[in-house]
């Protein structure tokens, strides 16, 4: 079983994000009544770990309404913060915001949003981030990362516990490239975008036509899954859940029926290695597979 490596991302939880629905021709923000059914039904499944971050809109407080001091909750440093503030001042503050958007008195996981090695460089950096280890209301200290140098650097870097990285079916390259540096260095990887904004799931069957270069690479994975007999989401839930870094996996939901869809995914037994070398093919330009590349009109 592999539950207990879920972590509920919680970007589409607190603004607009993803693809957009049936009948939509942009993402809508969740209404908070689903969101509370969507965290109750995800504690009652099993999965109890949450993933958060002041950039994410309202979704600080939302968990905050819902979820009090229980669960565990990784949350970030605010992302418009730069070498350029006084962080040693800031970067506390940041944290008192996050403790009271989401009602609690410690985080198990503080992450800094979008680390580079360039920012590791940075002496004024490094003094405000040690201190953070200091710190009582913080217990371990993560990052989030883009692409491979940067991920492998964060993992070298000694300054965290856990790495937040993207992967998926189309783009397993970063998750490749830390499997045994990982564990080296006694490193959890967090993966995100398992399901590409949506791409990888049932929202993903027309795209917008700003995506239209994904068409051809979503087609030859659903035709992998047909043939499996598994539903194009589960796969890609499921393989990432195989990787050999034995990932913590976050799965970004916005209905309480996709919890139970996930879990039930993550319940399914390991695919076998024949059927892994099969979908390493499906693999594109990392650069076609990052949303930050994606024109939106």
């Amino acid at each position: 079983m592999s539950i207990d490596r879920l972590v509920l991302g919680t970007a589409a939880l607190g603004l607009p994000y993803g693809l957009p629905p049936a009948g939509a021709t942009a993402p809508v923000l969740v209404d908070e009544a689903v969101v509370a059914g969507l965290i109750d039904a995800a504690r009652q499944g099993g999965i109890d770990v949450f993933d958060t971050a002041p950039a994410y809109g309202v979704a600080e407080e939302r968990l905050g309404r819902c979820l009090g001091s229980a669960a565990t909750v990784w949350t970030k440093v605010d992302a418009r913060l730069t070498v350029l503030d006084d962080l040693p001042a800031q970067v506390p503050r940041s944290i008192d915001l996050s403790l009271s958007r989401l009602q609690r008195p410690r985080v198990e996981v503080l992450q800094w949003h979008n680390w580079t090695a360039a920012l590791g460089a940075d002496a004024g950096w490094r003094a405000a981030w040690d201190a953070v280890a200091r710190d009582p209301r913080v217990g371990a200290r993560g990052c989030s990362t883009y692409g491979v140098e940067d991920a492998l650097a964060a993992v070298r870097s000694g300054c965290f516990q856990v790495i937040q990285v993207e992967g998926n079916l189309l783009n397993p390259r970063v998750l490749d490239a830390l499997t045994e540096p990982a564990r080296q260095h006694g490193v959890t990887v967090a993966v995100r975008s398992v399901f590409l904004q949506g791409v990888l799931t049932p929202k993903g069957g027309t795209l917008p036509p700003h995506l239209a270069a994904l068409g051809a690479a979503r087609d030859r994975a659903m035709a992998r899954s047909k043939a499996l007999g598994l539903p194009l989401h589960h796969l890609a839930l499921r393989a990432i859940l195989d990787h050999p870094v034995a990932p913590r996996v976050l799965v970004g939901l916005d209905g309480r029926d996709q919890v139970a869809d996930s879990i039930a995914a993550a319940a399914l037994p390991p695919l076998s290695s024949a059927t892994h070398a099969d979908l390493a093919a499906l693999a594109v330009d990392p650069a076609l597979a990052d949303p930050r590349n994606w024109r939106r009109s």
